[in-house]
């Protein structure tokens, strides 16, 4: 009766062990813990309650998707509404360029997600095999050693007890045979047991690795094409915007002087600068790199007085000709670029650079904007050898991407050291020629100082 009753408790305290269900409420702060919730959930885990924990947290993750997608709807329809408003219309640009933002970026995650889950189901099957193995071999040894104690005693206790039984009833039947196990058979027995769980761990993780790998790759299908839309929608925006933004310009900028702030920046007359060496011909200032928008005007419309080299940020920005800086400032984050941004100076250029040179007895300047804050390499006053790095391409000041904008001014027979001094009283970006009108361009003025196209010297 004693061994009956120990065996009876040891049983017991089995089906207390087993697995149940948790009412325990979750509040998970997904939104603020992304990368740790990441890192937890795309790799196995050896606990049901972290499986749990990372479908809900998958669940969350497609919500988020469907309502960052769904924000992309309606853009079109706005931009009629917003003609001829070119505040609003920058404040949507904005918002629709960081929603794009967000898109991109979790387009990327899930890449990476993607990556990093398939590596890990590869290791589960792996280890799932291993485990079957394990087991088959435990559930061998067990089986042979109680068909030996089967053979001596006449009882299939153990035979019923591995087969599993239904009931609490049920086990109290086999109570009997459970009490003649011995203390090692039941070490093998949980170990088997352990086994078992430690398979069905291992397989309700690769089905939910599975899933989720595959809810990555559709929620990337579906965000390629909401950002394929978004872009589109985005460039019709920015049309209607540039189409207005040259008056904002020329309200902006004419209202500027040469203020105090800006003094230390601007080149004086001395002697010491003029050690250049003056050039035959130009050369292309953002050598990898393609025209996003050309002088004249911008592909969809609105007037735009330069040429646009968009490339990314960081690419070498080179001196066209010899000559010297007489302006060079960088104090903009080289990512801070957006439109209606008027950091900079002249308002919106952003890091700047502004130099004067000479080619073939001819008198230029010309105007870098948007530039990084990084690889500066210009200073007020510096000499500088055509082809020398002078700076390097940002997105900063009222800018929609990385890019450099450049342009020229054709000085005449204005010499260098005029040129500087002028320049140094003032500090005239435009030369007298504004930043609205193609009417002071060289082709249309037919005096100096004049715009050119820098189409014309180098491609």
């Amino acid at each position: 009766m004693k061994k009956k009753l120990t065996a009876l408790m040891t049983v017991f305290a089995l089906v207390c062990m087993m697995p149940y269900a948790s009412d325990i409420v979750h509040a998970e702060d997904f939104a603020n813990n992304q990368d740790y919730y990441d890192s937890v959930c795309q790799k196995y885990n050896k606990d049901s309650e972290t499986t749990a924990l990372c479908n809900r947290y998958r669940n969350w993750l497609s919500e988020q998707n469907k309502s960052l997608s769904g924000q992309v709807a309606g853009i079109n329809s706005s931009i009629e509404r917003l003609k001829g408003n070119i505040d609003a219309l920058q404040s949507e640009i904005n918002k629709n360029q960081s929603l794009i933002d967000k898109l991109d970026a979790q387009i990327a995650k899930n890449e990476a997600a993607i990556k990093q889950i398939q590596g890990v189901i590869k290791q589960l099957q792996v280890e799932i095999k291993q485990t079957e193995a394990d087991i088959e071999l435990r559930d061998h040894q067990i089986k042979d050693r109680m068909r030996s104690e089967q053979a001596s005693i006449g009882t299939n206790a153990y035979v019923e007890f591995i087969m599993g039984a239904k009931d609490l009833v049920d086990m109290v039947r086999i109570v009997d045979g459970i009490a003649r196990i011995t203390e090692n058979d039941q070490d093998e027995i949980k170990a088997l047991e352990a086994d078992k769980a430690k398979l069905d761990q291992q397989k309700e993780e690769q089905e939910r690795l599975k899933k989720d790998q595959e809810a990555a790759k559709k929620e990337n299908e579906d965000n390629k094409a909401v950002v394929v839309e978004a872009k589109a929608a985005q460039e019709a925006l920015k049309s209607e915007y540039l189409k207005q933004e040259a008056d904002l310009i020329e309200k902006m900028r004419s209202a500027e002087s040469a203020q105090q702030a800006i003094q230390s920046q601007i080149a004086r007359v001395d002697a010491a600068n003029f050690n250049y060496e003056q050039s035959n011909g130009w050369i292309i200032p953002v050598q990898k790199a393609y025209v996003s928008a050309g002088t004249w005007a911008y592909p969809g419309g609105g007037f735009h007085p330069g040429k646009d080299f968009a490339a990314s940020i960081g690419t070498p920005v080179y001196a066209p000709i010899g000559g010297v800086i007489v302006y060079a400032n960088n104090p903009i984050p080289t990512t801070n670029g957006f439109l209606g941004n008027w950091v900079g100076y002249p308002a919106g250029g952003g890091n700047t650079i502004h130099m004067i040179g000479s080619v073939n007895g001819t008198t230029y300047a010309i105007s870098f904007f948007h530039l990084a804050q990084e690889n500066f390499l210009a200073s007020p006053g510096m000499a500088v050898s055509q082809g020398q790095r002078i700076a390097s391409v940002g997105h900063t000041g009222n800018s929609t991407g990385p890019h450099c904008h450049v342009e020229v001014f054709n000085l005449g027979n204005m010499s260098v050291e005029a040129a500087v001094a002028q320049f140094s009283r003032g500090a005239d970006f435009a030369w007298g020629c504004g930043w609205r009108t193609q009417s002071t361009s060289c082709a249309s003025r037919g005096y100096t100082p004049c715009r050119e196209r820098p189409e014309k010297f180098f491609g």
